[in-house]
């Protein structure tokens, strides 16, 4: 009897990802990219919901951003950044995995937003840095955006 061999298709080699310095320095100097989630993103949320996460801080965002991006499916609780992770994923046209995948990193791209000046400590900064899909560096918010449907 002779085994019989899979044959292993060649991947693409994943793009380095972009350095959490080199984005901090992207967004401190085009403020662009806000205008661009704002009309995108925040413009279809509760604006409760983004004022009383922006009370929270980012922290909380990243926080249920590495929950969904890391389980099947996940039980959401009554806090601000839970109810801004349903309203996002509510927006999300996407089905299974793929639609908590993007809904991650959907919040993460507002936890950016609502983070402010210090985004060197922002946890969501160095969350979309360290995403192996981004390889330039002005294409990581929109990127997030247009995988989500946004």
């Amino acid at each position: 009897m002779t085994p019989h061999r899979r044959r292993a298709r060649a991947r693409r080699p994943l793009p380095d990802p972009v350095r959490v310095d080199e984005l901090v320095a992207y967004l401190r100097a085009d403020r662009a990219w806000r205008d661009e989630v704002a009309r995108r993103l925040v413009a279809r949320l509760d604006q409760r919901l983004v004022r009383s996460a922006k009370a929270c801080g980012c922290r909380p965002l990243a926080h249920v951003a590495e929950e969904l991006d890391s389980q099947a499916c996940v039980d959401l609780g009554p806090g601000a950044p839970y109810q801004l992770a349903k309203a996002v994923y509510g927006q999300v046209r996407l089905r299974g995995a793929a639609r908590l995948r993007h809904t991650a990193r959907s919040l993460r791209v507002l936890g950016v937003y609502l983070c402010g000046n210090d985004l060197a400590q922002c946890p969501c900064t160095a969350a979309l840095a360290r995403d192996p899909r981004q390889d330039k560096v002005d294409r990581v918010v929109s990127g997030a955006l247009d995988g989500a449907g946004f």
